[in-house]
């Protein structure tokens, strides 16, 4: 769950109309009682739970926990500017617990900051190439399309799928990148985080 929400954070993106609403009809991945089920144990994670918890006018609420033996974690949450966060986060000891405001749509996925920002995390649309970016407070964001598949050739619950891959800048000290997998039917399926050591860890992510 803590490299998930790593991941939300950096994935960031959005378009010159980046304060327009993402169109589309409501996904059920953003409807109440989705539960995203969190593979994490190549990172060290446990008793991850992440499902959405309300949807109010459009945006969903994920409610996310969990647990970790390696403090490096947690100190990596700790460094994420407060502003950059769309929703509240709580650390005691070696737990978080956190809420997270997105809007799903069957066109893609769009958070939702405090402060009323809206900014896009994909578009199903997307082509390989495409980059966004924006600035949030004194943050400049950007995230890059560098994948889109042809056929069904990633992997997932037993099954081939077509994927979307977003590289997203990373502005937490010790974290190059961040890789998100995505399709077009099911969402959110799985990431990877690279560390400035060269090292790499991948949790993966199903409906």
């Amino acid at each position: 769950m803590i490299p998930l929400l790593i991941s939300m954070l950096f994935l960031i993106s959005c378009n010159k109309d980046e304060m327009a609403d993402l169109n589309g009809k409501q996904s059920q991945f953003g409807e109440v009682g989705n539960e995203l089920l969190i593979r994490a144990g190549q990172v060290g994670i446990t008793d991850a739970d992440v499902y959405v918890s309300k949807l109010e006018n459009g945006i969903s609420t994920f409610t996310c926990s969990g647990s970790t033996s390696n403090s490096k974690y947690i100190e990596l949450i700790k460094m994420i500017p407060s502003e950059l966060f769309p929703g509240t986060i709580d650390i005691t000891g070696k737990t978080v617990r956190a809420t997270i405001n997105v809007k799903i749509t069957d066109n893609g996925s769009q958070l939702i900051f405090n402060d009323g920002s809206k900014l896009n995390i994909v578009k199903y649309d997307a082509k390989v190439g495409d980059k966004y970016t924006t600035k949030v407070g004194k943050y400049t964001l950007e995230n890059e399309v560098v994948e889109k598949s042809t056929e069904d050739d990633y992997m997932w619950g037993g099954m081939y799928i077509k994927i979307i891959k977003v590289k997203s800048k990373s502005v937490i000290p010790g974290v190059s990148y961040v890789e998100h997998v995505y399709n077009h039917k099911f969402g959110f399926v799985g990431l990877s985080i690279h560390f400035e050591d060269g090292s790499v860890k991948y949790v993966g992510i199903e409906c």
